[in-house]
């Protein structure tokens, strides 16, 4: 395997696998739940995910960048494109969403992304970009059939999508 992109993608599917391992090596009870938030990226909004840059740090030029980045995107729709009468809307200011497929796409969405703040004391979530990954390992049984509903109603309530 490569670098870039294939080996970004690799590094959350190894913390996943190894945390795993070390859980069923224990002696733990584990479960996961996996989830690809495939519409997360379209509920980012722009001025939050300034303001959160900033507080983790991304200030001056870099702050700059991102403004610039985020706020000179605009949108317009094609209807009938196949035919003959094709129209085009008026071009709209995107104020919400992270495209997907840029570079920066997936780290700004990231910085939106506060689930891991909120449940990692009871489970381990690992996330990449829109997919999202919550391990639950525990030597108690109680407490594990305990902490898989909290986590999902944290989940729900704090999310930009529910699951």
């Amino acid at each position: 395997m490569g670098s870039g992109q294939n080996q970004l993608q690799l590094r959350p599917l190894t913390h996943l696998l190894m945390k795993s391992k070390m859980a069923l090596n224990n002696k733990f009870t584990a479960e996961g739940i996996f989830c690809n938030l495939e519409k997360a990226s379209a509920c980012v909004n722009h001025d939050i995910l300034l303001y959160k840059l900033e507080l983790y740090g991304v200030t001056g030029t870099e702050n700059v960048f991102y403004k610039s980045y985020l706020h000179t995107r605009y949108k317009r729709l094609v209807k009938n494109k196949n035919s003959s009468y094709s129209t085009l809307s008026y071009w709209a200011k995107i104020e919400h969403s992270v495209p997907h497929s840029f570079l920066l796409g997936p780290p700004l969405l990231l910085y939106t992304n506060d689930l891991p703040l909120i449940i990692n004391n009871i489970s381990i979530p690992i996330i990449f970009a829109d997919d999202t990954s919550i391990l639950f390992t525990n030597s108690n049984l109680t407490n594990y059939n305990k902490d898989i509903p909290t986590v999902f109603k944290l989940t729900n309530k704090f999310s930009p999508t529910k699951f």
